[in-house]
């Protein structure tokens, strides 16, 4: 017998987080769980992860650009298209990559100057030092957030 469930809460974590699997989300759309309307709902319902005090949990906060994805009957069709759902994994690899290099590039001082002259100090020549990204949440609003963390416990059925 199991001593400890977890909670709703936890469940719903953990599945929110398994969308960041873009393979996953094959197997979804094949097995045609994204044309259920009751799945769909399911997945309507999971928006509440987009508030910055349930999103702070998120160790992959890719998840929430993903469920607003889903919520898209365009989106759910295509992602059972192999050549889309390769598309959309490099897209993620890449913005990644990205994020990467942005985070190792340290702030430009206000008095510097790079080769092409506008001051900024990032040398990419656009001024603009970091890349943009669609998501409705940033590492901030992850960071300074805070969540209640009384739920309820699902209850075992047999």
């Amino acid at each position: 017998m199991i001593s400890s469930l977890p909670t709703r809460w936890e469940i719903e974590l953990e599945f929110v987080q398994s969308l960041s699997n873009i393979q996953y989300l094959n197997f979804l759309a094949q097995n045609n769980y994204l044309q259920d309307v009751n799945f769909i709902n399911y997945l309507n319902y999971l928006q509440y992860w987009n508030q910055p005090q349930y999103s702070k949990y998120l160790v992959y906060p890719n998840c929430l650009h993903i469920l607003t994805l889903l919520q898209d009957k365009k989106f759910r069709t295509n992602i059972v298209n192999p050549e889309f759902m390769n598309n959309l994994m490099n897209d993620m690899v890449k913005r990644w990559q990205d994020a990467d290099t942005t985070l190792m590039t340290p702030p430009s001082a206000p008095h510097t100057s790079n080769s092409n002259g506008n001051g900024n100090g990032n040398g990419n020549g656009n001024g603009n030092a970091s890349i943009s990204h669609n998501s409705n949440v940033t590492s901030n609003d992850i960071r300074d957030s805070s969540i209640n963390e009384e739920d309820e416990k699902v209850e075992e059925t047999s």
